[in-house]
């Protein structure tokens, strides 16, 4: 078995010194493994790196560049394409890989060796980034899909799954019109075709997340205006009452909560609450209740007006939302 391991990246100086060693030191056990970069414009000193890095290790490591696209979908499906694994494993490029991450996906397709079979692994915030009041938006739901046997397509994170690559190529790929929820639609076409997604707790690897207090409000615009077009393009609805999405779809009593609940925010999301709870600690330097519910309200009342603006402009234009999206909207606010 060959897998190979593909990673788009864009701006990760910072990280590739302690990304790169991890990745290129996997345990292996009668396979072997490539990792691929693809570089979607990066502006720093990545490519740099990436290039010694190819040229260190010649037997381990491709690096390719590709021009900047504004999201990881082009990169994700021109390192897809060039790779020479059975096995695709797809980590995020702020994703430090435990030493057996790799060994551990290789064990799950040796076990499930039919095309339909994949897997997401654990990225962890490490306990040294816990304290940091931003890790409240960079924890998976994983208590939830232990439970399950069978994931949905909801599921498909790819911070780090695994999948056979001609099931990918021929059942899968990223929608590179979609900067944001890709991996979902992703999920949902191969789901359609079968895909049979496993929880692999023992492939684990640490979320070094960059996003800065700063940039919440960034995130939160950009997170709303792709969730329209993607609640547009799977209009199901497990996808509304996953997302909190106002419908009839998802039941009149769920419907009624979610309008108490709306409202309830509304009352709450105020200047005074505001400034009380930065009175409190709200944006004080280590994580607390207090600092979550301080983020959480700016996250969602700019998701909110994300997420309106978007509607209001595909209803204005009478395209689909994704046609309206603009470069700016790629600013996932890790930007200084």
């Amino acid at each position: 078995m060959r897998v190979s391991v593909v990673i788009p990246t864009f701006n990760r100086a910072i990280l590739l010194g302690r990304t790169i060693p991890a990745l290129v030191n996997q345990q292996t056990h009668d396979f072997t493994y490539e990792v691929i970069f693809v570089s979607n414009g990066s502006s720093d000193n990545s490519d740099a790196i990436l290039k010694e890095a190819a040229a260190h290790y010649p037997d381990k490591i491709r690096y390719f560049y590709i021009a900047p696209t504004g999201g990881p979908s082009a990169p994700r499906n021109f390192g897809i394409r060039a790779a020479t694994g059975d096995v695709v494993i797809i980590l995020d490029d702020d994703v430090l890989p435990d030493a057996d991450l790799v060994l551990q996906h290789a064990n799950f397709h040796k076990q499930y060796p039919e095309p339909h079979h994949a897997a997401i692994g654990e990225a962890y915030v490490p306990p040294h980034m816990l304290e940091d009041p931003i890790s409240v938006f960079h924890t998976f739901p994983y208590d939830e899909v232990r439970k399950l046997d069978r994931l949905s397509y909801l599921h498909f994170w790819t911070c780090n799954v695994s999948v056979k690559r001609q099931f990918m190529l021929e059942a899968g790929m990223f929608d590179e019109s979609f900067l944001y929820y890709e991996d979902m639609i992703c999920g949902y076409r191969l789901a359609s075709n079968g895909m049979h997604l496993h929880f692999l707790p023992a492939a684990r690897g640490q979320h070094l997340h960059q996003l800065k207090a700063s940039g919440v409000i960034a995130k939160g615009i950009f997170t709303g205006r792709w969730l329209y077009p993607f609640v547009e393009r799977i209009p199901e609805r497990a996808v509304k009452k996953r997302f909190g999405i106002l419908s009839m779809d998802v039941g009149t009593i769920t419907l009624a909560k979610r309008l108490v609940n709306r409202l309830g925010f509304r009352i709450v999301d105020n200047p005074l609450t505001v400034a009380c709870l930065k009175l409190l600690g709200g944006t004080g330097p280590k994580r607390s209740r207090i600092t979550d519910l301080y983020y959480f309200l700016i996250f969602r009342r700019n998701l909110l007006a994300g997420y309106y603006e978007a509607k209001r402009l595909a209803r204005a234009s009478r395209r689909p939302a994704v046609k309206n999206a603009t470069s700016e909207w790629a600013d996932r606010g890790e930007s200084e």
